[in-house]
């Protein structure tokens, strides 16, 4: 007897067995590695990476219940229908949630519908055949097989495979009579496949990238070193100046932005630049001190008139001894006076370096320890 009214169909041949077993393993696999990054952080809702973590799972119960008996149909079919009734539960007795996934809103209407379409899709197609010589397979290795599977995908997220950094481009939206700034966005590996908020560098290059050209900017400083392999589990924002120096307000409203398309912890904002960046740095510290976690000038300056400000936000700040284009005393004069001040202030001196401190600086894997230890009140 059919475990549902279908029609007859031909056996299908051991071979069809193995390759919904495989698809099947592999496709649990991957909902668990997604469901597990979901478990991670369950404050957030991001109804799309749900959506993705049930479909997996539903195609992988799927694909294992076309190569067994009618009882494991059966109970595929209820746990797809336990499921979707939880969702529905969820949705309705929740606050309906619509997060920025980058730049896409997704909604709850999402998950929904997928359930809605499994279901439907089951019903109608019926994966197990009438003729029951399709069903000899152990239930033991199923189970087997399916636990299996969770393992993998658990030891697959864990790994971090097939999470990939990923560069974009965007521009700010500036005031009506100013266009915004054009600037790169660094996506760690891992940012969506987690539900996390991640800690955030704004990255201001030096007077060398300056104009409408971002290729400028991922060459010199924290760019180049994160594409050539040097990963960080950060998100990274480097803007680009139109002309020499930065405009504090342009990147107050940047940041702004920023905040609201990706998933930032708003705590951990933390600011570096490096030669007209470096300058850039203070100056934008000094706007909004109670915007940074951390600051790291590099070969830059500002006025120790502003020590009393900066005085309750680290600073870490870098030079090189033989610098001919900034004074390594333009550091010296502002850590000094933070520290009179009372304030949390360091200066590290290359020696034998010249203006190109920067290199040597985003290649320390310490600074980002430094800045991972920091977390705005």
């Amino acid at each position: 007897m059919p475990c549902w009214p279908m029609k007859t169909r031909p056996a299908e041949n051991s071979r069809w067995r193995a390759v919904s077993l495989v698809l099947g393993f592999f496709l649990l696999a991957a909902g668990a590695a997604d469901g597990h990054q979901f478990l991670l952080a369950p404050r957030a809702q991001d109804w799309s990476i749900i959506a993705q973590t049930e479909l997996e799972l539903y195609g992988g119960l799927w694909l294992i219940a076309g190569a067994v008996p009618c009882w494991t149909w059966r109970a595929a079919l209820a746990a797809f229908a336990a499921i979707s009734l939880a969702d529905l539960v969820q949705i309705t007795t929740c606050p309906s949630v619509r997060p920025i996934w980058g730049h896409v809103a997704t909604g709850p209407e999402w998950v929904l519908l997928s359930d809605l379409a499994v279901i439907l899709v089951l019903v109608w197609s019926h994966p197990v055949p009438s003729n029951p010589a399709r069903g000899m397979v152990h239930p033991g290795w199923i189970v087997g097989g399916a636990v299996s599977a969770f393992v993998a995908g658990l030891a697959i997220d864990w790994a971090g495979l097939g999470q990939f950094p990923i560069y974009a481009t965007a521009r700010s939206a500036g005031p009506s009579d100013t266009p915004g700034l054009d600037y790169l966005v660094y996506l760690p590996r891992g940012y969506h496949r987690s539900l996390a908020r991640w800690p955030l560098i704004l990255a201001l290059h030096g007077s060398g990238a300056v104009g409408n050209d971002l290729e400028r900017v991922r060459s010199e400083g924290l760019p180049p070193r994160i594409e050539k392999g040097g990963s960080i589990p950060f998100i990274v924002v480097a803007p680009q100046s139109p002309r020499r120096g930065w405009d504090s307000g342009a990147l107050i409203r940047l940041l702004d932005e920023v905040l609201a398309s990706y998933r930032i912890d708003a705590t951990r904002i933390d600011l570096t630049g490096y030669s007209m960046g470096g300058y850039g740095t203070w100056s934008l510290a000094v706007a909004a001190p109670g915007r940074f976690a951390a600051i790291a000038p590099i070969c830059g300056g500002g006025d120790p008139a502003w020590a009393g400000t900066l005085r309750h936000v680290p600073v870490w700040a870098f030079h090189g001894d033989q610098d001919r284009a900034v004074a390594p005393d333009e550091s010296r004069r502002m850590i000094d006076a933070i520290t009179e001040a009372g304030g949390d202030a360091w200066l590290t001196v290359y020696p034998g370096v010249g203006h190109d401190s920067w290199t040597r600086t985003y290649q320390d894997k310490r600074l980002y320890e430094w800045f991972l230890s920091h977390r705005r009140p």
